[in-house]
């Protein structure tokens, strides 16, 4: 039973938190205080799953209260849910709150914020790497442009121009988005001189994309340099994985949506593998298993963390509030069968409890979510396929063995033919970018 503690010092707040949530008291333990002092109590005497706190409270605010959790209970989700919306207040939540939720809040909105955000903690087996994960004062936050161009396309009168607008605010992010859409990748007849040009070409889903792994890249550049790494690289691969996963996805004709969410979950699978050099200790120890075993760096890191980069970069992209199917694929992008497996057995719960589902036999993809798999085209197909091909390189039509592919997956939803024309893609990519 998840454990839920819920501070805001108007008693009227609370009470109607109560009444929303009150279907919930067979799933939640829940905790209701009016101070941050309170809230701090609640926890020395038994650690909570989530703090949602109000922001603007007396003595202890919500961003002091939520700043002494991550210290002291680390692993614990942190959520504002505030009716104060100035970008100051706001930008001060942003080193310690997963979530920020706006107040009026409907019941439904609160419980999938707080359910997806423990489920995706549940993706991370290890309880001591959950508290280094949640627990790293600089692991990058959700970049205030993300959440800015997000904003602008929610209002009203949305304009590509002013998403390029916004872009151009920051000069060093504008700079590096041209050099991105100006690079081989894109394949430009002529070069693009503003973000404005940027944002028109590129769309907006996949400018998002980009704000959002520039900075996620660039939040990792000491701990790849002390560690020898190439992020240069890494970004390369990223990039192609995208490239390919959308050419696929194109191929399939599947629509718009799944073609952005194929090259945003390209950009974004790997992202996992930069958690990880906040932990050198742990990165040492999978490279010695490889070094000894001659495994590959996903058994490495099961063996090592009982856990991998897929379930790190879910969560760190579940608890920044991506859409799920972006999350799913992430999680999933190496064995996408575990994601069918899933299916079944919650297709078999429902069926020997009679049809009934409650929020806590959910799993971290829905039932309809799952099922979808097996009836259309899905961007962890495109993922999985474009990131098995590029690991493995040097794949041609005759290629008959495909060491980095989920071959339980592709024998379940039928895919095996299909793999000839995805490797004459990939040849393509890999033509284009020599």
């Amino acid at each position: 039973m998840r454990r839920i503690l819920f501070v805001d010092d108007e008693a009227n707040v609370l009470q109607g938190l109560k009444r929303m949530l009150r279907k919930m008291r067979y799933e939640w333990d829940t905790e209701y205080v009016c101070s941050g002092e309170e809230a701090l109590d609640c926890m020395v005497k038994s650690p909570y799953d989530v703090v949602v706190s109000d922001m603007r409270m007396p003595r202890m605010d919500g961003v002091e209260l939520l700043s002494t959790v991550m210290e002291q209970y680390p692993e614990t989700v942190r959520i504002i849910l505030s009716g104060h919306t100035d970008r100051d207040m706001i930008m001060k939540t942003v080193k310690c709150t997963h979530q920020f939720l706006v107040k009026p809040c409907d019941a439904e909105t609160i419980k999938y914020t707080i359910e997806r955000a423990c489920k995706l903690q549940d993706l991370l087996r290890d309880e001591k790497l959950k508290k280094i994960v949640a627990g790293i004062k600089d692991l990058p936050s959700l970049p205030s442009l993300y959440g800015m161009i997000i904003d602008e396309m929610k209002s009203p009168d949305a304009s590509i121009k002013k998403v390029g607008e916004i872009i151009s605010q920051d000069v060093s992010m504008s700079a590096k988005v041209l050099q991105i859409v100006n690079s081989a990748y894109f394949g430009l007849p002529r070069k693009l001189t503003d973000s404005q040009q940027a944002a028109v070409y590129l769309g907006i889903e996949t400018l998002k994309a980009l704000v959002l792994s520039i900075h996620v890249f660039s939040s990792f550049t000491k701990e790849a340099e002390a560690l020898g790494l190439s992020l240069t690289q890494m970004w390369k691969h990223s990039f192609t994985v995208a490239r390919l996963a959308k050419e696929i996805a194109r191929g399939e004709k599947a629509d718009t949506k799944i073609l952005e969410e194929s090259f945003i979950s390209g950009i974004l699978h790997d992202i996992g593998k930069l958690i990880l050099l906040k932990v050198p200790d742990q990165c040492s120890k999978i490279k010695n298993f490889i070094d000894l075993t001659g495994g590959s760096p996903l058994e490495a890191e099961y063996s090592v963390l009982k856990t991998s980069h897929a379930e790190l970069g879910a969560y760190l992209l579940g608890i920044w509030g991506l859409p799920d199917r972006i999350v799913e694929t992430i999680a999933f992008h190496h064995e996408p069968s575990k994601l069918i497996e899933n299916i079944f057995v919650k297709l078999n719960k429902s069926s020997t409890n009679g049809g009934d589902k409650t929020a806590s036999d959910e799993s971290l993809v829905s039932v309809k979510s799952i099922k979808n798999y097996s009836t259309e085209f899905a961007s962890l197909t495109a993922v999985h396929v474009a990131n098995a091909l590029i690991m493995q390189g040097n794949c041609t039509p005759e290629t008959t063995t495909f060491p980095y592919l989920d071959m339980l997956f592709f024998r379940t939803l039928n895919l095996s033919d299909k793999l000839s024309g995805w490797v004459e893609l990939y040849n393509n990519i890999v033509e284009e970018e020599e």
